[in-house]
């Protein structure tokens, strides 16, 4: 959860109805498309078992799940939210699970996405040495993009040892109380969101850099090939995240550290940016399909 959210516990204005329905509608539009786009994807890796036993789809299965999950369990929530003005149910114990909800999902999702960036890495210049390592490696990640989250924030949102103030008409209820502690808020922050869009971002960035300069150096054009089409087919996933995420992400920070900003900009913060991320959650089955899209379409 990001660490800004304990600046919506202190927003003294009420969010304009006008912004809000205008999020529930562009999230409506996407959501119904995302959800038939995810189910189509599933009958395709059931269909097919030479997609689901392809190690480097593995990472796609999973974000599909995830962004599936979010799309059907948690995002109906913030709809609720949005078009009727505050919480779909006024007790705390449902802000708690909200929250909860909305953390794992969103903390998963990432770490999946990063964790995924690092294997295509290995996939790509050490895949040997992942052979060798494969059960170890994926053990290692299934404990970090699935226990982490759901461990850190059970104790965060359910065993913090403080008391909870929700607010029902600000967005996840305002935050739990552990986000009024400093040293929790950024923790949190970094563990669930910071720490996994750093490694997105620069695996990627040195991934693409080194398949490039490998380019000029390799004689064989058909294994540089290959390492380009697996590049870019988890490439386009990256972008999507990176563009959905780090707007949200860094004007987050701003707010949490900066005291003087103008309404202006807590108004675009509060009522745009804070959505942003479920934009990802409903074109990832679209870009999944797209980089996919071979595969899917290949004649058997």
């Amino acid at each position: 959860m990001s660490s800004s959210a304990n600046t919506t516990i202190d927003a003294t204005s009420l969010s304009p109805p006008q912004s809000r329905i205008i999020v529930f509608i562009i999230l409506i539009i996407l959501l119904i498309p995302s959800v038939i786009c995810s189910l189509y994807l599933f009958y395709k890796f059931i269909q097919r078992s030479e997609m689901r036993r392809r190690d480097t789809n593995l990472v796609f299965i999973c974000l599909i799940i995830i962004n599936f999950l979010q799309a059907t369990g948690e995002l109906p929530l913030t709809l609720t939210f949005l078009y009727r003005n505050q919480a779909a149910i006024l007790k705390p114990i449902f802000c708690q699970w909200w929250a909860f909800l909305s953390a794992i999902l969103y903390g998963t999702g990432l770490w999946i996405m990063a964790m995924g960036s690092i294997e295509r890495y290995l996939f790509i210049f050490h895949s040997h040495a992942l052979k060798k390592y494969r059960i170890r490696f994926r053990s290692i990640s299934l404990m970090i993009c699935f226990i982490l989250p759901i461990g850190l924030y059970i104790f965060l949102v359910f065993l913090f040892p403080c008391t909870n103030h929700f607010i029902y008409i600000i967005f996840w209820c305002g935050a739990p109380c552990y986000m009024t502690q400093s040293f929790w808020q950024v923790f949190s922050w970094l563990i669930d969101n910071g720490i996994p869009m750093c490694i997105i971002v620069i695996v990627n960035i040195f991934l693409l850099t080194k398949v490039l300069c490998q380019k000029y150096r390799m004689q064989q054009i058909n294994m540089w090939s290959k390492n380009a089409r697996m590049l870019f087919q988890l490439m386009s996933v990256a972008i999507l995240y990176a563009v959905c995420w780090l707007p949200f992400l860094i004007s987050g920070q701003i707010m949490s550290y900066t005291q003087d900003l103008s309404s202006t900009a807590t108004m675009l913060y509060l009522e745009y940016f804070v959505y942003l991320p479920y934009i990802s959650v409903t074109l990832c089955p679209f870009v999944c399909l797209f980089s996919l899209s071979k595969e899917i379409f290949r004649r058997q």
